[in-house]
């Protein structure tokens, strides 16, 4: 019984950080400008990361 608890439970914490991934990625790419065919981040944005 506890041999499932505990895979239920790293499946659960491997589903949190895949979750928390993917959302950084989607925050990260709202932060990413193009500006004459360049892609560019602004300073403070970096700076925040």
């Amino acid at each position: 019984m506890a041999d499932t608890e505990q895979t239920a439970l790293t499946k659960a914490n491997n589903d949190t950080k895949k979750i928390s991934v993917e959302s950084a990625e989607s925050d990260i790419k709202s932060m990413i400008y193009v500006i004459r065919n360049q892609q560019v981040m602004i300073d403070s944005d970096l700076a925040m990361l």
